[in-house]
């Protein structure tokens, strides 16, 4: 059976031919895969030239975020029926976690198609029932966005748990947050959706043009699009409309940096994206450090999600697909086969936002 590689020294993605995985244990599942989304850190990981391979293997299987079906079931596992149609979790502990496992909090651990585990590129994989999450019939369309959805649904979870725990449970309820996204790409869209799907008003900031597919998409959503950030140069409050909560999505630390300054006091801003390799510069963030212990600002570095950022994914999906019919299916700007997958690993199509590998 195939599957999408990284290598060592090589920042090219190859198609590898793997064993088939064996029968199923007892507690096992096997799945085989029907749609697998190509992610910016697939790109960050073949870029890196060092990719985090499994004990003992000179390659790592990429592919995180997947749609599967249920094949087979060994010994002794229930609550799943062979047709299922699941989504795989991304990070496992390692050993006993020091905290509750559902949230897959900080400690050793692994993660599927990322770090020191294959992932979901495989035709046909081996995994466990407690990190494989049902389907809904009606969100399978949309459903191989779950993944980068919750990535999203995490940062703002957490958001609301730290604003609530320091101010109080009414934040953020009685008066809604206004909110600014950074970034076009699958993050920053996802964030847009699981922001407008609570109700609250988002500015989402891009590069592209006002008329670009991009941008109109943003509007249909109902989020504010704007191609500049009016940055302030003082503390003195002369910021028309701050925000409460920045999403930063783009790993770009201008613009994180330009953001920052239009936070209001209280505020929150969650870094959802960053470079595997960031490279060293002069840069000066007195300010940066100064306006967040003026402001009493809070920053919060998130990655991965937990279950309930996955459930909160899915509802999030099938709320705004039912508010602006036949705009979420737009965010799927490629379907290809894995064969002719490989140019995405290392590209991006300049309007693309997500690609869609099928398997047979």
């Amino acid at each position: 059976m195939l599957g999408i590689a990284a290598f060592s020294n090589s920042n090219a993605p190859e198609i590898v031919d793997l064993s088939p995985p064996p029968p199923p244990k007892a507690g096992e599942i096997l799945c085989r895969t029907l749609q697998l989304g190509v992610c910016g850190t697939d790109r960050e990981i073949l870029a890196s030239l060092r990719p985090a391979t499994p004990p003992g293997a000179d390659f790592l299987v990429l592919g995180h975020e997947c749609l599967a079906q249920v094949e087979n079931l060994g010994p002794g596992v229930e609550g799943f029926s062979p047709g299922d149609l699941v989504i795989p979790l991304v990070r496992r502990p390692i050993g006993q976690p020091r905290h509750r496992s559902d949230l897959l909090t900080p400690g050793e651990f692994i993660e599927r198609g990322i770090l020191r585990a294959h992932g979901f590129s495989a035709s046909q994989w081996i995994d466990t029932p407690q990190y494989l999450l049902p389907i809904p019939p009606e969100i399978v369309p949309l459903a191989i966005l779950a993944e980068p959805t919750s990535i999203a649904e995490k940062g703002i979870n957490e958001s609301i748990i730290i604003q609530e725990a320091r101010l109080g449970k009414h934040v953020w309820r009685d008066e809604p947050p206004h909110v600014l996204v950074t970034g076009m790409g699958p993050i920053g869209f996802m964030a847009v959706v699981a922001c407008l799907c609570r109700g609250w008003t988002v500015t989402h900031f891009g590069r592209d043009p006002g008329d670009s597919f991009r941008a109109q998409l943003s509007k249909q959503f109902g989020a504010i699009y704007t191609s500049q950030i009016d940055a302030p140069t003082t503390l003195d409050g002369i910021i028309t409309n701050p925000f409460d909560l920045v999403l930063e999505c783009t790993g770009n630390e201008d613009v994180m940096l330009n953001a920052a300054q239009a936070m209001s006091p209280r505020s929150v801003m969650v870094w959802l994206g960053s470079s595997r390799q960031p490279a060293p510069n002069n840069r000066n963030i007195a300010l940066l450090m100064r306006q967040g212990l003026v402001r009493n600002s809070i920053f919060i570095g998130s990655v991965n999600s937990a279950v309930r950022d996955f459930h909160d994914a899915l509802t999030h999906l099938s709320q705004m697909d039912r508010q602006v019919p036949n705009t979420m299916s737009q965010l799927i700007t490629d379907k290809v086969k894995p064969t002719n997958s490989l140019w995405y690993y290392t590209h991006r199509q300049p309007q693309g936002i997500k690609t869609i590998v099928t398997f047979d």
